[in-house]
């Protein structure tokens, strides 16, 4: 998947199709709607059988009734979470703890070499339910037989994911890794045989409900389609320089069954709906481009906040969490709140 230097019309089309539009869509009536207090930062919601976790930078709640209690409050920074059946994992600045859920006491875990205790910046389970840690400082391990096995050296961490392709994705200052199987593939700036991407320092991974794969660089974000199964006779990968305008940060991406791709930005929630249907579909006859402006400001009460988490549930729920609390919203509900002013919906 190299990324040509001869045929940039594609790129250069997609950022201009993901420029901002200016007419905002809106909602009379959001449900519901959950304050949360302390106003942290939300760093994860997990979802296990009927109960469900919002983890913040220093508190774990859950979800009790009408309201997130607050079960357990720390005083390292939380950066990464994941659930494994009734235990709660969190990647601190000051290493990896356990918490049973049943009594929400914190047990630390060692990590194997000179600093038991690393920043940890990336929490995950692969798509068998083995748990990955990744240590800024010391590189990637896995959990087996309750012990840390290291597979990955590279100390430049900066998060990791799984996918439901089995793959397991590690973003790093020098590249994206990828494992599937037994076997290890970097895809770096200055890569061959189709393991190219167009900036070394990959800054975060965000995996959407379709099974894509977001890759967020210094310098650009690209899109590993349906889990990263893509054709090696593809040339480049689907890129953009920006989502919404130059220098916005990228929080979350949730898909929608018809409604569209939703991005959690520093600027708001926006939309890039349905039509096109993808970024692969583009395909210009000519290199003289012209801007479209097809994203759409989502208008969210001020009671939700920005979202800076998109979580998509079972039920196909939207669950938006911000600094002030969460929203959920159904499918029905995320329709009529996208929907262009001046439409009459459908019954």
């Amino acid at each position: 998947m190299p990324f040509s230097t001869k045929n940039t019309f594609i790129p250069s089309l997609l950022s201009a199709l993901l420029l901002l539009s200016f007419s905002p869509i809106s909602l009379a009536r959001p449900r519901p709607h959950y304050a949360v207090a302390g106003a942290k930062k939300p760093v994860a919601m997990l979802h296990s059988g009927k109960a469900t976790y919002l983890i913040t930078e220093r508190s774990v709640f859950r979800l009790e009734g009408q309201e997130f209690v607050r079960k357990q409050q720390l005083a390292s920074t939380i950066q990464c979470a994941t659930l494994a059946d009734t235990v709660l994992w969190l990647g601190t600045r000051q290493g990896v703890l356990r918490l049973n859920t049943s009594t929400f006491w914190p047990r630390p875990l060692a990590l194997p070499g000179a600093d038991a205790a690393p920043n940890i910046t990336a929490l995950f389970r692969d798509a068998r339910g083995t748990v990955w840690v990744g240590a800024n400082s010391q590189g990637v391990f896995r959990w087996a037989n309750n012990t840390f096995i290291q597979e990955l050296r590279t100390p430049a961490i900066n998060g990791g994911v799984a996918t439901p392709d089995s793959s397991v994705w590690i973003a790093t200052s020098i590249g994206l890794s990828r494992k599937q199987g037994a076997e290890w593939t970097r895809y770096n700036e200055e890569g061959v045989a189709n393991h190219e991407i167009p900036d070394n320092i990959v800054e975060k991974l965000l995996p959407d409900n379709a099974g894509n794969l977001w890759v967020v660089m210094s310098d650009a974000i690209c899109v590993f389609e349906n889990g990263g199964q893509r054709g090696a006779a593809e040339e480049e990968l689907p890129t953009v320089k920006f989502i919404g305008r130059p220098g916005n940060e990228v929080f979350g991406v949730a898909a929608m069954p018809g409604v569209g791709r939703l991005f959690a930005t520093a600027q708001g929630l926006l939309l890039l709906p349905n039509e096109p249907t993808g970024f692969a579909s583009f395909s210009p006859s000519t290199d003289k481009v012209e801007p479209k402006r097809l994203l759409r400001p989502v208008s969210l009460p001020a009671s939700a906040g920005n979202p800076l988490l998109l979580e998509v549930d079972k039920q196909q729920r939207l669950w938006l969490a911000s600094e002030v609390g969460v929203t959920v919203l159904t499918g029905k509900e995320l329709r009529r709140l996208v929907q262009p002013q001046g439409t009459v919906a459908k019954r």
